[in-house]
């Protein structure tokens, strides 16, 4: 069951958090998270599209890697 609440935060997280799709998905996982006192979190819940964009940024990556991982952030993920 779910319930309806409402609850006071600021406004710069407001104007990220609405940009977001689903977000009272996202703000029920953030609290589930805060709740259990578990500030990990599992790789999977970050999307590749951005994992490969953080690793396009490293350093120790071949020549062939990044522009592989260049062409697929510019022409994949459609």
């Amino acid at each position: 069951m779910k319930i309806a609440r409402t609850f006071t935060i600021d406004y710069n997280l407001y104007q990220e958090l609405r940009k977001k799709p689903n977000q009272s998905r996202i703000v029920e996982r953030s609290i589930r998270r805060y709740l259990s006192a578990d500030e990990d979190y599992s790789i999977s819940e970050i999307s590749s599209k951005r994992l490969l964009a953080v690793l396009s940024q490293r350093g120790d990556i071949s020549p062939i890697l990044l522009n592989a991982i260049q062409f697929e952030l510019l022409h994949g993920f459609k």
